[in-house]
């Protein structure tokens, strides 16, 4: 690190309102010179708030050399700059505020010194710095001004995506959530930022090692590019996150109107960088674009401001085409590794760059996480998989194919005295069982994805009764293998982390939601000979799913504003009512989208029981209250949620109507 006391030159292209509010200003980039007095324009969130761009500070720091930020008798010394897009603590990433002097400090050292030979031990300590956390502590929340509250409102939207969407998805591409790494060093929990962030990294450094001199230009257009790429992803971070924020209006006393403000304006911001990022084609652009495809419109959206732009669908089909053309790109080199997993043997063949062992271990992470959105996407929105065929593709690709061998060989290996004796469950061997829960749900996805498809396209009884068949296989795997671990687990999960409980939740809840919608599928479908294969499998998948939302209901997360981090490092830092939130497991879920389709999909069964007379009034109304419960938990700002709220209402409502009749 810097000493803090070296001279660190001054930066004269922030406004007056991005300086006071410590964030990156692009007046420069519109047009703004230093010194230009008859400057009629204005930076970007100027001119979103409608107000002067004005650089009255400039003025007075001529005026008035010294810096007065030297002047105060400061807790700390990091207040002479500005936060900056990133504070690391032990591999996580939180995305914060940042203003363009890191990245000219950044340029400047880089000449200076040439580039890290080693990426992954300092690959973002070229253009960042740490954030000043207890300068940032002092940003009180009442009587605050528009700039301050955006602050203290993107505080809360980094520190909830670290516990949310960092967390679920660092499970999947840590230590025990990817099939086609064996690698027992590696961490639990990879954030998805620090994996796809060292991905560029070594991807950026490979053509340094050919050219010992890239050349000071060169230098500076990758950096500018690094950083446009890292201001992409902060915004996208911040919209996906705002949603959330009304979770912590009521300890902050924040207005709905200032969380729907910031929510919108955090939306526009991100769907207008995506026309830019779809062209930047990086890890973190991918990355990017997944997280835009996750975000609902906001409320207050307009149906002409919908259509005027680009749309979530296209993201996710971008962003999985920029892993299969970086993919393509890695094809073409040579590795040189003392040893790879499996799956880079499927993947290598000769160029004249070399790529380490640990970038080969983290591109096969970042590429199974991407076949786990493919996935996903296909099954939630009917839509034919891009990275793996559909029909036999289960069976027959080579990424499914050492799926299915982990499932039965390595893994169960590896669990096999679990189920047949009795053993005490610590967090980490939770960590292990729900991940190879979470890979065996997948393969399920996968194939139930493949009949969907069969289904769908009409295709011969004989290729739709291998697609089943393959089905039945992949269920009597998780019925055999998973499940006994996953019953163990349960009558264990209050003993254990609130980490542990929110991935157990999450894993039965995509579970059951598969089984859901592929008896949906089969009703639409009229093929009720299938239906009847899976009497058993389909009613547990309904009780299953009122009993995981009744946890999630009655089970608590706890976030705090300031990570656990900082808070051992400052024992005597004051902490106020309003730093903590303690919220429900629904209301945390990352993907409140697939708690909609549970919900939806749970109102169909039980309304259809009702009407067949199966089902007690006094039962169904039980039922419903825990349906109309969950959705009261999922983000209110969302346009989906209000759409789910409402479709809810008028099938209860139906109901009842008929009841009366």
């Amino acid at each position: 690190m810097p000493s803090t006391s070296s001279q660190k030159r001054t930066q004269f292209s922030s406004c007056d309102a991005c300086r006071r509010s410590r964030v990156a200003c692009d007046a420069s980039k519109r047009g703004y010179q230093p010194g230009k007095v008859n400057w009629a324009g204005s930076c970007s969130r100027c001119a979103l708030r409608r107000r002067p761009c004005t650089f009255e500070w400039i003025k007075a720091a001529k005026r008035n050399p010294l810096n007065p930020y030297r002047e105060a008798p400061s807790h700390s010394s990091s207040t002479e700059t500005d936060p900056t897009i990133s504070h690391e603590s032990h591999g996580q990433a939180v995305f914060i505020s940042t203003d363009e002097q890191s990245f000219d400090q950044a340029i400047t050292q880089n000449s200076q010194g040439g580039t890290n030979a080693n990426p992954y031990d300092q690959y973002d300590t070229d253009h960042i710095t740490p954030l000043d956390e207890s300068s940032a502590h002092l940003i009180e929340p009442l009587g605050l001004q528009a700039e301050s509250v955006d602050i203290l409102l993107t505080s809360w939207c980094d520190q909830i995506f670290l516990n949310g969407f960092e967390t679920s998805f660092g499970l999947i591409a840590g230590r025990n959530g990817c099939p086609f790494v064996n690698n027992p060093t590696s961490e639990v929990c990879i954030p998805p930022t620090e994996l796809f962030r060292k991905l560029d990294a070594d991807m950026d450094d490979a053509p340094d090692r050919q050219n010992s001199n890239p050349g000071l230009e060169a230098q500076r257009q990758q950096q500018e590019k690094d950083f446009q790429i890292d201001q992409s992803l902060k915004h996208m971070i911040r919209s996906f996150t705002a949603y959330w924020l009304p979770l912590v209006s009521s300890r902050n006393h924040f207005t709905t109107s200032q969380i729907e403000e910031f929510t919108r304006e955090s939306w526009r911001i991100a769907r207008k960088d995506m026309l830019k990022v779809v062209n930047r084609i990086s890890y973190r652009s991918a990355l990017t674009l997944y997280l835009f495809a996750q975000t609902p419109i906001p409320v207050g959206i307009s149906e002409d401001e919908e259509l005027d732009g680009i749309s979530g669908l296209v993201c996710i089909q971008t962003a999985l085409l920029q892993i299969q053309r970086l993919r393509e790109r890695q094809r073409s080199h040579q590795f040189h590794a003392s040893e790879v997993s499996a799956w880079t043997d499927i993947l290598a063949s000769s160029s004249n760059l070399t790529f380490t062992e640990a970038y080969l271990d983290f591109e096969s992470r970042a590429y199974w996480a991407a076949v786990v959105w493919d996935t996903s996407n296909s099954l939630t929105l009917n839509l034919r998989t891009s990275l793996t065929s559909g029909l036999n593709g289960a069976c027959s690709e080579p990424a499914w194919r050492l799926v299915r061998t982990f499932l039965l060989g390595s893994c169960h290996t590896r669990t096999d005295h679990w189920r047949s004796s009795g053993f005490d469950i610590s967090d980490d061997i939770a960590s292990q069982i729900i991940a190879a829960a979470a890979i065996s749900m997948l393969y399920i996805w996968k194939n139930i994805t493949s009949l969907k498809e069969a289904l769908r396209e009409g295709v011969e009884e004989e290729t739709v009764s291998f697609v089943w068949n393959a089905f039945i296989d992949a269920s009597n795997i998780f019925k055999t293998s998973i499940r006994p671990l996953l019953n163990s687990l349960e009558r264990r999960l209050h003993f254990l982390s609130q980490l542990s409980r929110l991935a157990w939740y999450e894993v039965n809840l995509q579970y059951n939601l598969g089984i859901l919608i592929l008896c949906n599928s089969l009703v639409l479908a009229d093929r009720s000979d299938l239906l009847s294969q899976i009497t058993e499998l389909r009613r547990d998948a309904e009780h299953e799913s009122f009993n995981n939302l009744k946890f999630g209901l009655d089970n608590t997360y706890t976030i705090s504003r300031h990570s656990h981090e900082l808070d051992m490092a400052s024992p005597s830092r004051d902490n106020f009512p309003e730093d903590q939130i303690a919220v429900s497991l629904i209301a945390l879920d990352p993907y409140p989208n697939r708690v909609i389709d549970s919900v939806l999909l749970m109102s169909k069964v039980i309304s259809s029981e009702y009407r067949q007379g199966k089902m007690k009034h006094e039962n169904y109304s039980y039922l419903s209250s825990i349906l109309s419960k969950t959705l009261e938990e999922l983000p209110r700002n969302a346009k989906t949620v209000q759409a789910a709220k409402e479709n809810l209402k008028q099938s209860f409502h139906k109901i009842d109507e008929a009841a009366e009749a």
